[in-house]
């Protein structure tokens, strides 16, 4: 457990780094900025932050240096930093804010009219990066008011919930601490030298692990923002000197698809995966394709703190795990406690776990055993040769592109959409990549266009099914439900 001296040692630490560091603190091609520039627009920032303290401050934008500085301005100025993607439908959107009590968004991109009057009807202060930028310069405000109660909330973000919704999770200065410190236990970073991808949006908490290490080794933030580098992002990499990448194993598995025999040279000294399952044969092309020294497989969620496992993975591991045809999830991290309960569904205690949903939903998930708060993850987890491997979902809920889903969430949309009776989805893993698969029973003809128009409007991309299969009806078990495992293999 940590002290409210850690925490406040920690922020003492991170004002000192950014305010005093030598370093370049963010470069995207020959765009650059050094620590000195990113603390400058921090203080900016603050003058307007300084007067609140636990305030829920939402920031709507891209991977700008305004962006960066407004983020460390928010923990550093005590308040909580809730992100809102510009990628997200803005129905998804709203849903989310109606579940929290914001002041004011931050943004440096153009506001949608739709959500600019929602904001406006809920006299939540809009404020432009860009314009703050070019202030005075003497309207700056120093960070005088560090954070010290571990226990007070330092960000909020929202994961897919079983009723369709998105559910906030809440955490604590001491929630994601730990894990940030856990990091440097781990990983060996070149201080000055190292230059960090950002590839995942902002509301994915891997973030947090780019956003502390870079920081605390000095390193570069260099984001990907471009459409072609977000397709295959060795360009990026190899321009940009990127050394540390972090991203969930599709984006690393995009390259394995368009250069599946070439031999690549990339500065990469550390490549930080997470999120989903890392298969073997792309275990095997981050070695013997990519000629990596360092490849490290992680495992967290949302609700415990971003990570909770690691596992550093060797050349070795592929011919040691085949049976398993996945790398390990490896052991816990300090101060993550599990228990494996006999249906082999992994619970998770430690610092690190949330105190719990937003508004009080789904307390289901969480149990008091002998005075422990556990959290049931869903997650089928194995030990073997005292290594820990994820199997799978006790549910229906799975992984895509690292964010977890509740196929039912799927369903109940799709249902909602034109005049269609009934929706199965599955994820179909025969493919070399798998593809999420829409089964769906309808009354009248459906045109598939469209409907993948209509649900792009409620859901984020990784939810719309890559394929629709119209059946005229499901097949049903001996209990006369819909037998959902007949529905995959008759795909």
């Amino acid at each position: 457990m940590l002290s409210d001296q850690t925490i406040n040692d920690f922020y003492l630490k991170l004002k000192k780094i950014v305010s005093s560091s030598p370093y370049l603190a963010y470069r995207h091609y020959n765009e650059k900025y050094s620590y000195a520039e990113l603390y400058a627009r921090m203080l900016k920032v603050n003058a307007i932050l300084s007067r609140y303290q636990n305030a829920q401050i939402l920031l709507y934008a891209n991977k700008s240096v305004s962006s960066y500085a407004t983020i460390f301005s928010i923990f550093l100025s005590n308040n909580v930093w809730v992100p809102l993607s510009p990628d997200l439908p803005f129905s998804r959107n709203v849903t989310i804010l109606k579940k929290i009590d914001p002041i004011i968004i931050f943004h440096d991109v153009t506001l949608p009219d739709d959500l600019r009057n929602y904001l406006k009807e809920k006299n939540i202060i809009m404020v432009s990066l860009e314009e703050i930028v070019q202030e005075s310069s003497n309207n700056k405000v120093e960070f005088n008011n560090l954070p010290s109660n571990k226990q007070d909330i330092a960000y909020i973000m929202f994961t897919s919930g079983s009723t369709g919704e998105p559910k906030g999770v809440p955490m604590t200065h001491e929630n994601y601490i730990n894990f940030a410190l856990n990091i440097f236990k781990v990983l060996s970073f070149k201080q000055g030298e190292d230059v960090f991808s950002d590839f995942h949006d902002f509301a994915f908490d891997i973030s947090i692990f780019s956003l502390f290490a870079c920081v605390f080794s000095e390193g570069a933030f260099s984001p990907i923002i471009e459409k072609k580098d977000r397709i295959l992002p060795l360009g990026h990499i190899i321009d940009n000197g990127v050394t540390v990448w972090s991203s969930v194993p599709s984006v690393i598995n995009r390259i394995k698809r368009f250069r599946p025999n070439t031999k690549h040279t990339t500065p990469i000294r550390i490549m930080f995966l997470c999120g989903e399952p890392l298969a073997l044969d792309l275990l095997y092309y981050c070695f013997e394709n990519m000629n990596l020294p360092q490849v490290y497989n992680f495992y967290g969620l949302t609700e415990t703190g971003v990570e909770n496992f690691y596992h550093e993975c060797f050349p070795e591991d592929i011919a040691k795990f085949a049976k398993f045809g996945v790398a390990p999830i490896g052991k816990p991290l300090p101060e993550n406690f599990i228990q494996i309960t006999k249906d082999k569904e992994l619970w998770l205690s430690g610092c690190q776990l949330t105190p719990g949903y937003l508004k009080g939903v789904s307390t289901e998930k969480f149990e008091i055993q002998n005075n422990v708060r556990w959290y049931k993850t869903g997650d089928i987890v194995e030990e073997y040769e005292g290594l820990y491997y994820c199997k799978g979902r006790v549910d229906t809920q799975v992984k895509l592109s690292g964010h977890r889903v509740e196929l039912m969430d799927i369903e109940a949309c799709i249902v909602r959409q034109q005049s269609i009776e009934r929706a199965i989805c599955f994820v179909d893993n025969k493919q070399r990549i798998p593809m999420l698969i829409a089964a769906i029973k309808s009354r009248h003809q459906i045109v598939i266009n469209e409907l993948r128009i209509s649900l792009a409007k409620e859901l984020p991309d990784y939810m719309i099914p890559q394929h629709f299969k119209v059946m005229d009806d499901f097949p049903l078990n001996a209990n006369g439900k819909i037998d959902r495992k007949k529905i995959a293999e008759l795909y």
